[in-house]
Order: C-alpha cells, then sequence, then structure tokens
C-alpha cells in the first residue's frame, strides 16, 4: 500500500514538472532591451538666483532628482518646456548656515524668444537638513503641475 501511494505521488509530480515546463516553452521570451518610457517624460529646466549655500544645495539637488527621473527631461534647448525658477537668501545675514528664504515659481516657456507663462508658486524656509525633503516635495509638485497642463506642449507628429 505505501509503494502504491509513493508512486501515486511521484507521478503526480512528475506530470506537475512536465506541465510547467510545457508551459514556460509555449510562453513567448520577453526581451532584455530596457527603454525609457516617454508617455509622461516633460522637459524641465531649473535656473537658479541666490547668494547662499542652502538655496544652491536645493537647487542643484533638484537637477539631480530631475535627471534621474523617468518622468522628466533636464533640457537645456530651446523646446518647449516648464521652467522650475529658485531664488534663495539666507534667513539671518551674520547666520547663513541656519536657514535660507526661497521662492520656486514653476513656468511655462514655449521658446526662449516667447512670452513665459506663470503656472505656480511658492514660498518657505528652509535649513540645511532639510535640503533634501523638500527637493522631493519639489519634484513631485512638478509633477502635478506638468500633468495638470500637458496639453500646453504641441502635439508630436
Amino acid at each position: 500500500m505505501k509503494t502504491g501511494k509513493f508512486l501515486a505521488s511521484l507521478c503526480l509530480c512528475f506530470s506537475l514538472i512536465t506541465g510547467v515546463q510545457n508551459l514556460a516553452v509555449a510562453a513567448d521570451p520577453v526581451p532584455n532591451t530596457p527603454q525609457k518610457i516617454n508617455q509622461r517624460l516633460s522637459p524641465v529646466m531649473v535656473e537658479f538666483e541666490g547668494i547662499d549655500s542652502i538655496g544652491s544645495r536645493l537647487a542643484t539637488r533638484l537637477k539631480e532628482l530631475y535627471n534621474s527621473s523617468n518622468l522628466f527631461l533636464l533640457e537645456g534647448k530651446d523646446v518647449p518646456k516648464f521652467r522650475v525658477l529658485i531664488s534663495s537668501a539666507p534667513e539671518f545675514e551674520t547666520r547663513p548656515q541656519i536657514g535660507s528664504a526661497y521662492s520656486v515659481v514653476w513656468l511655462f516657456s514655449l521658446s526662449d524668444a516667447t512670452l513665459r507663462h506663470y503656472l505656480s508658486m511658492e514660498v518657505g524656509v528652509v535649513s540645511g537638513d532639510d535640503v533634501n525633503d523638500l527637493a522631493a516635495k519639489i519634484v513631485e509638485k512638478t509633477d502635478t503641475i506638468a500633468m495638470k497642463y500637458a496639453y500646453l506642449f504641441p502635439e508630436k507628429k
């Protein structure tokens, strides 16, 4: 009796393995060629104006985040794009390492020769420890703005 149960379970295992192998052979292989997704690739440019190191770090971190994101293309050419203008100044002149007052303005520019269109703005104070969090928040808001104003970009032919 034990031999019969053993043979039955062995046959069941063999049929399951054969079925899985047949299923794997029948499936089409997935190509291993990663491609950048262009469906929501929003061109963006960061422009910084300021005299403090915290604001400079914020602008640099923003460029890094936009450049590494699949949603944005850091663009310097004369093409339609979102422009993120950052202005900062030390919160206290005598202690610039404490914090910075900043403003961020989002604009849309069809080209360098045309008038820029105001989309949104934000102002606040940031410390050196909060630069990465603020940069991530600005990137998130840029994505929201890019979805809201995607119709501003000319249709590709």
